[in-house]
């Protein structure tokens, strides 16, 4: 039985992976969960927010609305600038955001001494799965 479960766990890691092999730009965001008719992309809503925290630490936030017809989890990206040289990135995670619903994100990244430097952030990459896939 453990072989057999096993087995399916490593299936599904591999489709998984094979999927991530696939990467579509949308509106300068990349994402390695494509989809043609939904990109995860277009689920960002409204412009991130950025800012310098004391100690060192930059936040950067937004809204994500579910445009897949699935309960989704998502993985978001958030790049921080000083102009064009990338200072640091941070990922974060969303998880079970209905069909049409949104959800706030906010990640936060110790820069250090760049801290002061971040003129502004960005998504650069904005991933999406179906919870129904997870389960």
């Amino acid at each position: 039985m453990k072989a057999r479960t096993f087995g399916a766990a490593a299936l599904a890691v591999l489709s998984i992976a094979v999927g991530a092999c696939e990467r579509s730009d949308v509106n300068g965001m990349g994402s390695n969960t494509p989809n043609e008719d939904a990109p995860p992309q277009l689920d960002l809503i409204g412009v991130i927010d950025c800012s310098v925290g004391g100690w060192g630490w930059v936040s950067g936030g937004s809204d994500i609305r579910n445009g897949a017809p699935d309960v989704s989890t998502y993985e978001v990206v958030v790049g921080f600038y000083d102009d064009d040289r990338r200072l640091g990135d941070k990922r974060t995670w969303i998880r079970d955001v209905d069909p049409g619903e949104s959800a706030r994100f906010e990640t936060h990244v110790w820069l250090n001494d760049d801290a002061t430097a971040m003129t502004s952030c960005e998504v650069v990459t904005i991933n999406r799965w179906s919870v129904r896939l997870q389960r």
